[in-house]
C-alpha cells in the first residue's frame, strides 16, 4: 500500500526521468541520471525463462547503485514486472553517501496463475532528499532483463560427495546454457541443490573457496527429474559439535567443548588456520583463533577447543559455526550448532577467572567424561571421529560475487 502511494504521489515528476531512460535501459550496462545517480550491474544481461511456480535466484544476478555526486541522497528501488510475477531484492531502501556504492541482489519469482508467454522487467533505482517541504526526487537510472515464462518444466538435484561418498558442504551452482551464455539459475551452499528449471541444457558446478572443484554438462527434458552427483577432493569438516561440559561443584555450565575433524582430499598447504564464529541471540559475539595448522597435510585430523566468553555465560540460544582459513581467504565453513543456556545454568565464570578456565580446558586439564559421552564414547584426547552426532543446521549463507 505504502508503495503504491509512493508512486502516485510523484508520478508527474517522475515521468520526464523514465522517458529518458527508456530507451537507454535495453541497451546499456549502466544508466545514470542527474542528481549524481548511477546503476550498473548483471541484471539487464539476463534472459530469464522461468517455469510457472517457480524461482530463480543467484548471486551473480544484481546490480550496483553508485552515488557519483556530491551530496549524500536517499535510494529506494523501485520494478515493473507481469501480474503474478514478483522481483526479490536484497534491499529496498538505502543511503549513499558521496563516492559509496551499494550492491543488491535480484531475484525472480513466478506464480502459478502467470500465462506463459515473453516479458520485460524494469528495475529503478530513484535517488531523493527530505526536505521539509516533502521528498525531493533527485534522478532515476534503471536496467531492463527479458523475461520467458514456461508451462513446461523440469527438475534438478545436485549434490557433492567426497571420493568415499560422504556428503560435502560445497557450494553448488546451476547454469542455463544458452549459446555462449552462463546463466545462473540457482545455488546452494550446503552442497545440496534443488530447483525446478526449463527443460534445456544445463552445467552444475562444485566451488570451494571460489576455486571449481567439479562440472558435470547435461540436458533435461520437459517433466524429467535429473540427479546429478559431482565427487570433489577437497578439504571440508567432515565432523563438527558442540558439548556442554559442566562444574562438579553447582552444575554451572563451565565451557562449551567445540570438537571436529577436518578432512583433507585435495593438497598439503603451507598454512592454514581454523576460526570459530559464535552468536548469541541472533547477534555477533565472538571470533576466535582456534587452531593453526602448518602445514595442513593431506589426511583427516581431529581437534578441539573449549570456548567461554569473555563476560561469562548468560542465558540466550548460541550459534557455533567454524571456518577454515587458507591464504586469508575462507575455504570452508561447517553447520552451524547451537547450545541452548538456561538461566540456571549460567555459570559465573568471567574475567580472569574464565580465562584461566578456558587455558585449562585447552591444554588437557579437563574432565573429558562427559566430552567423551556426548560424542559416542569413542574419542581420544585431542582426535574426534569422524562422524559427529550431528544437529546440524544450514550454514549461514553470504553474498558472494560470480
Amino acid at each position: 500500500m505504502g508503495n503504491r502511494l509512493w508512486h502516485a504521489n510523484r508520478r508527474r515528476q517522475v515521468a520526464a526521468v523514465l522517458l529518458i531512460l527508456m530507451a537507454g535501459m535495453l541497451l546499456a550496462p549502466a544508466v545514470g541520471a542527474q542528481g549524481g545517480l548511477a546503476m550498473s550491474g548483471s541484471f539487464y544481461r539476463q534472459s530469464f525463462e522461468i517455469p510457472q511456480g517457480s524461482s530463480v535466484n543467484a548471486p551473480s544476478i544484481y546490480v550496483i547503485v553508485f552515488n557519483q555526486g556530491s551530496e549524500e541522497f536517499g535510494v529506494r528501488m523501485t520494478w515493473e514486472a507481469p501480474a503474478g510475477v514478483e522481483v526479490l531484492l536484497s534491499e529496498e531502501e538505502f543511503t549513499l553517501k558521496p563516492g559509496e556504492q551499494k550492491k543488491v541482489l535480484v531475484g525472480v519469482a513466478v506464480s502459478h496463475d502467470t500465462p506463459a508467454g515473453e516479458y520485460a522487467i524494469n528495475l529503478t533505482a530513484e535517488s531523493y532528499r527530505a526536505e521539509a517541504q516533502g521528498i525531493q526526487l533527485l534522478g532515476a537510472a534503471g536496467q531492463s532483463a527479458r523475461l520467458v515464462v514456461l508451462g513446461t518444466s523440469a527438475t534438478v538435484h545436485a549434490r557433492t560427495v567426497s571420493p568415499s561418498g560422504d556428503p560435502v558442504p560445497a557450494t553448488v551452482r546451476l547454469f542455463r546454457l544458452a549459446g555462449d551464455d552462463r546463466l545462473e539459475v540457482a545455488y546452494a551452499e550446503t552442497g545440496d541443490l534443488e530447483a525446478t528449471v526449463a527443460p534445456g541444457r544445463f552445467a552444475a558446478a562444485a566451488y570451494m573457496g571460489g576455486q571449481r572443484l567439479g562440472e558435470e554438462t547435461f540436458d533435461v527434458a520437459d517433466g524429467e527429474a535429473k540427479t546429478v552427483t559431482l565427487t570433489v577432493a577437497t578439504v571440508y569438516f567432515e565432523g563438527f559439535g558442540v558439548v556442554p561440559n559442566y562444574r562438579n561443584d553447582n552444575g554451572a555450565l563451565a565451557f562449551a567443548d567445540i570438537v571436529y575433524t577436518l578432512n583433507n582430499l585435495y593438497q598439503a598447504f603451507p598454512e592454514a588456520s581454523t576460526i570459530l564464529t559464535v552468536d548469541r541471540d541472533g547477534a555477533p559475539l565472538a571470533q576466535i583463533q582456534m587452531a593453526t595448522l602448518a602445514p595442513l597435510e593431506k589426511g583427516s585430523v581431529g581437534l578441539h577447543y573449549a570456548f567461554i566468553p569473555a563476560d561469562g555465560w548468560v542465558a540466550g540460544e548460541y550459534a557455533f559455526q567454524a571456518l577454515l582459513s587458507i591464504g586469508g581467504q575462507t575455504y570452508a565453513a561447517s553447520p552451524v550448532e547451537t547450545l541452548r543456556v538456561e538461566p540456571a545454568a549460567e555459570a559465573s565464570l568471567a574475567g580472569k577467572e574464565s580465562g584461566a578456565a578456558q587455558s585449562r580446558a585447552n591444554s588437557g586439564g579437563i574432565n573429558w567424561a562427559l566430552t567423551l559421552s556426548a560424542a559416542g564414547g569413542t574419542v581420544l584426547i585431542g582426535l574426534v571421529p569422524a562422524a559427529l552426532a550431528r544437529r546440524r543446521k544450514k550454514a549461514r549463507p553470504e553474498q558472494k560475487d560470480s
